[in-house]
């Protein structure tokens, strides 16, 4: 029989983060999805213009709108997922700082020194170096500005100047960014040492030694039989979506390689032309390309609303076993998953379906207010072809980003309650995380956080004292 746990004796707990917090995690939540959906959009604009390219010959009014559609709308595509990269970087950093903050409040505020703050929190408090992907997005930044900058300067004419001002605010906007992260790693390495003295070493160790031992892989022994199948259907999505992908990829690329075979990195090349029968052929394989890359998209957003579903269930079985005092150990592999912060997957599959949203509104909006006239002649008449779809374009924008803000609100209402449960399912069920690897290869060693105490610093090493030879 399963018994309750002392209150007294070492365990992990989760510290709530709080409102920010839980805002944090949410949004990071949402751009996950955000990113992938943007990818998405970029596969089907590919599958878009190489229908309009090859196999709407007879059909020149629709080549060309899907031409200047497919092409307008790699600006959204571009511009989104830079500004979320940067944003998710921003994101991740101040995540470290809020987590640490909670639990620096929390050992000021007296918290047992039993109660041991969770591994996964603790990645939040000793990542070494501290701010790691903000610091190497605030280097590229600032690094990618500059030399643009450089180039700049000598080469645009008094109507491009606008460029080099561009160019020199990405390189400010670097430099702040790079202000912010090295400014906030004293404060950081202070919040760990005061948390550290509050919970030692002896302390970790204990509530280590109390949790379950890894297993080098988690495997469905236990599952019920209705969560098996409801598994391997979202897997089953999700596998041929990226069977179609790397297809219509393959397939893509051999066609490329047919057609345009004296092409560069930087230019097509001419359309090499064919006989008939051969033509044909490669006018099926743009088809082919096509409705894969759809394929795959449409597969892949039916595996995220496919594993929503393997989500409700899972914690189905664990509120059920929490409830029962005398149920058995779940099976590991819903232990280890539960142990850490869950995202609503529902919501991150409309998030997804909001960056398709996004990026074709864009697009369209662009070409129907005469936006793109200025950037290529290309776009000269896309007011015409365009205007009478504004407001829908308008309204899909509107609506996608709706669906993002709805999204990050549906996150931090459910992380309450998902707090509560991973808070009872950590407490009642402690088990340890899977054994992560770094290091540059030939060098890895395994991550503190992942196999043991990590709060205390750990004394730099020494550097040897160069031998001297006497004579």
């Amino acid at each position: 029989m399963t018994t309750q746990r002392p209150a007294d004796q070492p365990h992990w707990r989760v510290y709530p983060v709080g409102l920010a917090g839980n805002v944090v995690n949410a949004a990071i939540n949402a751009l996950a999805p955000f990113l992938l959906g943007i990818g998405a959009s970029f596969v089907l604009l590919l599958a878009v213009a190489m229908v309009a390219e090859e196999a709407l010959t007879y059909e020149p009014a629709v080549r060309g709108a899907l031409d200047q559609l497919a092409r307008a709308a790699m600006v959204p595509v571009l511009v989104l997922a830079l500004a979320a990269g940067i944003v998710t970087t921003m994101l991740f950093a101040l995540r470290e700082v809020i987590t640490s903050r909670a639990i620096a409040r929390a050992a000021r505020e007296g918290a047992p020194r039993t109660a041991v703050p969770h591994p996964s929190q603790v990645d939040q408090v000793a990542a070494e170096p501290p701010f790691g992907p903000f610091l190497v997005m605030a280097y590229v930044v600032a690094g990618v500005g500059l030399l643009m900058s450089v180039i700049a300067a000598f080469t645009v004419n008094g109507s491009e100047v606008y460029l080099l001002w561009i160019f020199l605010a990405a390189t400010g906007v670097g430099g702040v960014f790079l202000l912010l992260a090295y400014g906030g790693r004293p404060a950081q390495h202070r919040r760990r040492l005061e948390i550290a003295a509050h919970w030692t070493t002896p302390d970790e160790g204990a509530a280590w030694r109390r949790a379950a031992p890894a297993s080098d892989a988690d495997d469905e022994t236990g599952l019920p039989d209705d969560l098996l199948r409801t598994r391997r259907r979202a897997t089953w999505f999700e596998y041929v979506g990226i069977v179609c992908f790397a297809l219509g990829f393959s397939l893509m690329q051999l066609w490329l390689f047919v057609t345009h075979p004296f092409r560069t990195r930087t230019d097509a090349g001419p359309r090499m032309e064919y006989g008939e029968s051969i033509e044909v052929v490669l006018l099926a394989g743009v088809w082919v390309f096509a409705a894969l890359m759809v394929a795959a998209v449409v597969l892949l957003v039916v595996g995220f609303f496919a594993d929503s579903a393997v989500q409700q269930r899972e914690q189905e079985i664990l509120r059920e076993a929490l409830d029962d005092p005398t149920a058995p150990r779940p099976p590991r592999v819903l232990l280890r998953k539960y142990a850490n912060h869950q995202p609503v997957i529902f919501v991150q599959a409309l998030t997804l379906l909001a960056a398709l949203g996004a990026v074709l509104g864009w697009g369209v909006y662009s070409l129907g207010t005469g936006g793109m006239e200025d950037v290529a002649t290309l776009y000269g008449d896309a007011d015409e072809t365009f205007g009478g779809f504004v407001p829908q374009a308008l309204i899909t924008l509107v609506g996608s980003a709706a669906v993002v803000l709805v999204a990050v609100v549906w996150d931090v209402v459910a992380a309450r309650r998902g707090y509560e449960l991973r808070s009872r399912v950590v407490e009642r069920w402690p088990i340890k995380p899977a054994p992560r690897m770094i290091g540059e290869d030939g060098k890895k060693r395994p991550d503190p956080a992942s196999t043991g105490p990590s709060l205390t610093p750990k004394p730099a090493k020494p550097k040897p004292k160069p031998q001297t030879t006497r004579r």
